[in-house]
């Protein structure tokens, strides 16, 4: 049977009680709501918004006219039933023809969702179509240069169906210029602690080095993000982008 996203798997992932997801989740929390800098009043697109683990501290972050999106209909259902004052605006849809007007949105966020889309840049393109000029993008890949991906392709490549890319930060970076976006940061979420295994009662790492190790992680990635395992893009569309795109 092929693989199919549910919010069971995905909420026992990101809520686990194992120290370096529940690390990985609110760092990608934070990276995500300081990249957007969002403002009261700004129209948001949220591409690939799960059950709505990120969409709160959204929320929290400003008074934002906010839009969800995503391809699962149970994650949708699932953030309707947890959140719904947003129910009227959280839809089921696909990344790659998006069920929105051209330039209506100030920012768009699209985080953990690229590397598990075949024809990532139909999803590109439709994210340089909805933002206005001068709009903001934020949105992460999984890192080629990461030392984890080869282990995990390769732990994928047991999964019917999965879809887990790469990329290499360089040509994901050449591809928002050419749809017209300024790159304006590349922040990535760690090095070495945000694939952590579990089997049977063992943890690798250790849960009883995660103080040090993530402390000594945080301090790594911001020097070099590009060997992160995810990382996360901001990136502004041109003033006259509009016509290129």
């Amino acid at each position: 049977m092929p693989f199919e996203w549910t919010p069971g798997y995905w909420q026992g992932w990101r809520e686990s009680s194992n120290p370096y997801r529940q690390f990985k989740s609110e760092r990608d929390r934070t990276l995500t709501v300081e990249a957007l800098e969002l403002r009261d009043g700004e129209c948001v697109l949220e591409v690939g918004c799960g059950y709505g683990w990120i969409t709160e501290a959204l929320h929290r972050a400003a008074r934002i006219h906010w839009v969800g999106l995503d391809h699962s209909p149970s994650m949708v259902q699932r953030l309707r039933a947890a959140l719904p004052t947003l129910a009227p605006h959280t839809f089921v849809g696909d990344a790659r023809c998006l069920p929105v007007a051209s330039s209506s949105f100030d920012k768009l966020l699209c985080t953990g969702v690229l590397m598990h889309v075949n024809g990532e840049s139909e999803a590109l393109r439709e994210f340089a179509r909805v933002l206005r000029p001068g709009g903001r993008l934020v949105c992460s890949i999984n890192n080629a240069f990461s030392p984890f991906s080869i282990p995990v392709r390769v732990h994928n490549s047991f999964k019917n169906g999965f879809i887990q890319n790469f990329c290499r930060p360089g040509s994901f970076r050449s591809s928002l210029r050419a749809l017209g976006f300024d790159v304006c940061g590349m922040r990535g979420d760690a090095l070495v602690v945000t694939v952590p295994l579990q089997v049977g009662p063992i943890s690798i790492p250790p849960r009883f080095l995660f103080r040090l190790l993530s402390s000594l992680d945080q301090w790594a990635v911001e020097r070099v993000p590009w060997l992160a395992y995810e990382i996360w893009f901001a990136a502004v569309k041109r003033k006259n982008a509009s016509r290129a795109t």
